[in-house]
């Protein structure tokens, strides 16, 4: 039976639970899923491949996460997806990047520090009505506040406070997402697989299900899969799995975030994703059996 580890946190030593779903079909297929903790001791030659799945303390400990992404460089397993592409993706400038291009990105400001913010000046500057800040090293919402000018002052002075020294990240707040919702369109092996529509609930903008916010299981319009799929065409890398989480404006897809470390992946949907992701791994064990 081969061997395969899912990279996560001590939080989800026994695998989150919407990676549980895979154990079963994988099994069948002759695959063992080992949860791997990416801070604690690691035999990483007892496995045939190394796949990054829930890894979601890293915000907390990003030092030690940035040093351990460099050992991972010496490791003789195969590793998905490659530290060199998460190396890329915990940090949003990414996004920066991608704006740079020219990639339909929401609007995006980067502050190497909160010192030089002045939020009521970037709704004035940009025209924005509403704006939303958060580190650049975050998930599930952490310390993600939106604003507008009547919430400015206050936000304003608690800007050390939540953040300190951190770099931030300000975008345009876009009323798409509560009233039509974020699509998650999942890719493997940059193949388009499914989407997720999310939304939140009443009264609020973020979409995390442990913040109240529900999910869907359907396709969007062909032409924002392949505006998604034009995005991820960019890295050049070997993905084996990509979110791309945006919303529609005016027809169009916009980027929110390209999610290449260790997205939910909504295995729990059915077999559609599951076979799908048991293929691309089943690839890869293969090609790995060739060398």
């Amino acid at each position: 039976m081969k061997k395969i580890g899912f990279i996560t946190c001590e939080e989800f030593s026994d695998l989150y639970y919407d990676d549980k779903h895979l154990v079963a079909p994988f099994a069948k297929a002759g695959i063992e899923i080992v949860p791997v903790i990416w801070d604690q001791p690691i035999d990483y030659e007892k496995f045939d491949l190394l796949i990054f799945r829930s890894a979601w303390d890293y915000h907390y400990k990003t030092p030690q996460f940035k040093e351990w992404l460099q050992t991972l460089k010496s490791v003789n397993v195969p590793i998905c997806n490659p530290p060199s592409l998460i190396e890329q993706n915990y940090d949003k400038h990414y996004l920066k990047e991608l704006q740079e291009k020219g990639f339909s990105v929401i609007p995006t400001l980067f502050f190497e520090g909160v010192k030089q913010i002045n939020l009521a000046e970037i709704l004035k500057e940009q025209g924005w009505q509403k704006g939303v800040i958060k580190p650049v090293v975050s998930m599930s919402a952490y310390h993600t506040y939106s604003f507008d000018e009547h919430k400015c002052a206050n936000l304003q002075s608690h800007l050390a406070a939540y953040y300190g020294e951190t770099s931030v990240m300000v975008q345009k707040f876009t009323p798409e997402i509560t009233t039509e919702g974020e699509w998650s369109i999942i890719f493997f092996d940059k193949q388009y697989c499914m989407s997720a529509l999310k939304k939140p609930k009443v009264g609020d903008f973020r979409v995390q299900g442990e913040l109240g916010g529900t999910v869907e299981y359907l396709d969007p319009p062909k032409a924002i899969i392949a505006a998604a799929k034009e995005i991820l065409s960019y890295y050049k890398e070997d993905i084996l799995y990509a979110r791309m989480d945006g919303i529609i404006h005016n027809g169009h897809f916009q980027l929110m975030e390209a999610e290449l470390i260790d997205p939910e992946l909504y295995f729990r949907s059915g077999e559609k994703v599951q076979k799908a992701f048991l293929q691309a791994i089943q690839a890869r064990l293969k090609n790995k059996g060739k060398k």
